[in-house]
């Protein structure tokens, strides 16, 4: 089955603190896995990078609530890719600094 792999990068809103989506990234990674989606989140000051993994369907469908989410600004989706296998699929939505996920995300 032919998965999607989708990464973007946007700008935590003003008024939005880190420590707020830090604390609801659990609740999150437990939805995006009931889902069928695994990937990672990075974080550098204000800006987000992320990958998503699974069904094209609900990542396109999550990508699609990221991008109207208000809590994010200036989302731009960076990659979009069809994979025959998740690269981050033991990772469950696990947290990493920006230059890694670049790199793991160009090894998939």
């Amino acid at each position: 089955m032919a998965l999607l792999h989708l990464s973007y990068v946007s700008t935590l809103a003003e008024g939005q603190s880190l420590g707020e989506l830090v604390r609801d990234l659990e609740s999150f990674r437990d939805r995006n896995l009931s889902l069928g989606i695994t990937g990672c989140i990075a974080f550098e000051g204000r800006r987000i990078m992320q990958v998503l993994e699974g069904p094209f369907e609900s990542v396109e469908t999550l990508f699609e609530t990221i991008a109207r989410d208000p809590r994010h600004c200036d989302v731009i989706q960076i990659e979009r890719k069809t994979i025959d296998r998740v690269s981050f699929g033991h990772w469950g939505m696990v947290r990493r600094p920006i230059a890694d996920v670049l790199f793991l995300s160009q090894l998939s």
